[in-house]
């Protein structure tokens, strides 16, 4: 009887040493902030027409239609935009740039830092149907700085860009459309409450 009590005892003992949870610093670092983080943003503008957007309007806001980004068209309808220069919205980090196929086209995902380098705080911008793309995966974008042009997800649309703004960075591609926002922010309002100063 003192042999099993002994081995119980042991083989807890055992059990319970195994595996003790890890300590916070030795946790694996969440995608969100891995290195190299993108430079600090000073402020964001709009993609089109910067930087207020002059000779477009947004033809399907946040939430329409359950709709989770904006749809930026020139005021001359059609496909009068197709082609027109895209900009970065802030000073950013391109994350992802690939023909993501039927319905959304050409997109690029950026990064962007709206905290400091010692508490980075990381948001997204994705910018859709572009008829060409001018950035590659690592590529440090200013704000501005142009990354693509406006085109229709190959013929799926008349000409518009539809862009995203995401604060959760680690959500996969999507659909553009759901009923659930959570991750997405309106991104008209948000530029329009961080703009640099000028």
């Amino acid at each position: 009887m003192n042999g099993l009590i002994k081995l119980s005892l042991l083989a807890l003992l055992a059990f319970a040493c195994a595996e003790s949870p890890k300590p916070i610093h030795d946790l694996p670092t969440p995608k969100s902030v891995q290195a190299p983080l993108p430079p600090v943003s000073d402020g964001f503008d709009f993609p089109v027409g910067p930087p207020d957007a002059k000779g477009y309007y947004n033809a399907q806001g946040f939430t329409k239609n359950n709709h989770l980004g904006d749809d930026w068209n020139g005021t001359g309808g059609g496909n009068s935009d197709l082609g027109d220069p895209v900009f970065s919205v802030a000073h950013g980090l391109v994350k992802e740039a690939v023909d993501a196929g039927p319905g959304w086209g050409n997109v690029v995902r950026v990064l962007h830092n709206i905290g400091t380098n010692a508490a980075p705080k990381l948001i997204e911008s994705l910018y859709a149907h572009l008829d060409s793309m001018m950035v590659q995966v690592g590529d440090t974008l200013l704000r501005g700085q142009q990354l693509g042009t406006i085109g229709n997800a190959d013929g799926a649309y008349w000409a518009h860009l539809h862009l995203e703004i995401r604060t959760d960075v680690d959500l996969d591609i999507g659909a553009g459309y759901d009923l659930d926002t959570t991750g997405y922010v309106n991104p008209t309002r948000f530029i329009r409450q961080h703009r640099p100063k000028r």
